[in-house]
């Protein structure tokens, strides 16, 4: 493969190694567009995407709707989703935080750099403090039935603290996926550690969150 053939975004996406899952989907989304009526190229720029961010749940949908029937239609809709998912998970997670934090007062603790979670602390106006923090907010690279995978730390956090995840539809996937994702800098969490996960605008305790996750299906 030459990569010089792919799109600059999808080589951006493959690359970054800063930015959140969701942030890196949206570049990629971008890119896979550009080529999307040339089928050869497309799987290309997909297998570029798994190669570079193995850890991300996000890419594992790009790349099922990029070998669709209809990849232009399959992924101008999935770019459609993301926003709309993602403004109603800041939504929903900002309204459970405030209902904590009019109950138990407190600072918000996090992990790692997430889109969703920065916009939620803007949202509240608090930022990630060690002065007594009272609950954390985290994101999620991805969610599978059982665990969830986001960076290292996260355990250590939501052993201590309420934790609340962030996430959107594209972070679900199920078993045999999950255990595919990985990468360094990433641990895996198990979902009954946390107190409520967030999955656009709704928010599922753990175990219902696995389910929706163990209910799709691999492809």
């Amino acid at each position: 493969m030459d990569a010089r053939r792919l799109p600059a975004a999808v080589r951006a996406a493959a690359a970054d190694r800063r930015g959140g899952a969701m942030e890196v989907a949206a570049t990629a989304l971008g890119g896979l567009l550009e080529v999307a009526a040339d089928p050869p190229l497309l799987e290309e720029a997909v297998a570029a995407l798994l190669a570079g961010q193995p850890a991300m749940a996000p890419i594992w949908h790009l790349a099922r709707a990029a070998r669709g029937p209809d990849p232009p239609s399959a992924l101008a809709a999935l770019r459609r989703r993301l926003g709309a998912d993602a403004d109603a998970a800041v939504a929903a997670a900002t309204a459970w935080l405030r209902r904590h934090l009019t109950a138990h007062r407190g600072t918000v603790a996090t992990v790692s750099h997430s889109s969703l979670v920065a916009r939620v602390l803007a949202e509240v106006g608090g930022a990630p403090s060690s002065s007594a923090p009272s609950v954390a907010v985290v994101g999620a690279d991805g969610i599978g039935p059982g665990a969830f995978l986001n960076a290292a730390g996260t355990g250590e956090l939501a052993a201590r603290l309420p934790t609340l995840v962030v996430a959107t539809a594209v972070k679900l996937v199920p078993g045999e996926v999950f255990g595919r994702l990985s990468g360094p800098g990433f641990e895996v969490v198990p979902l009954a550690a946390v107190a409520a996960v967030v999955v656009g605008g709704e928010v599922l305790s753990p175990a219902e969150a696995g389910r929706r996750a163990a209910g799709l299906a691999p492809g």
